[in-house]
C-alpha cells in the first residue's frame, strides 16, 4: 500500500532558491524563485507552454499570492517566456533533481 505524500509550495522552493538569476537587474518586476515555481508547478498540474502556465497561475491566484513574493501580483506570460529561455538547463535540472 502507497502512502500519499504531500508536497507543500515551501518545499519546491527550498529546492529551487538557490538558482541563480540570469536576468538584468533592470526591470526585475518578480522574483526568480516565485516565477520559477510557479513555472514547475503550473507545468505539472497540465500547464502547455508559459501562455498556459500563465492561466494556470491566475487561476490559482489566490493560493500563490498567500505563498510567493509576488509583489507586482501574477507575472505574464512574456515573463515566463523569458526567464524560462535565459535559465542555465543544467542549473535548473540539478534544482529538479534535488526536489525529485
Amino acid at each position: 500500500m502507497s502512502k500519499d505524500v504531500r508536497v507543500t509550495l515551501e518545499d519546491v522552493i527550498t529546492h529551487f532558491e538557490d538558482l541563480e538569476d540570469p536576468r538584468s537587474t533592470i526591470n526585475q518586476r518578480h522574483p526568480l524563485i516565485s516565477v520559477v515555481v510557479i513555472a514547475v508547478m503550473g507545468v505539472l498540474a497540465g500547464a502547455s507552454g508559459p501562455t498556459g502556465i500563465a492561466e494556470w497561475a491566475r487561476m490559482k491566484k489566490d493560493l500563490l499570492l498567500g505563498t510567493l513574493e509576488l509583489p507586482n501580483g501574477i507575472p505574464a506570460k512574456d515573463v515566463f517566456r523569458r526567464v524560462l529561455a535565459a535559465l542555465r538547463p543544467d542549473a535548473f535540472q540539478s534544482c529538479f533533481v534535488s526536489w525529485l
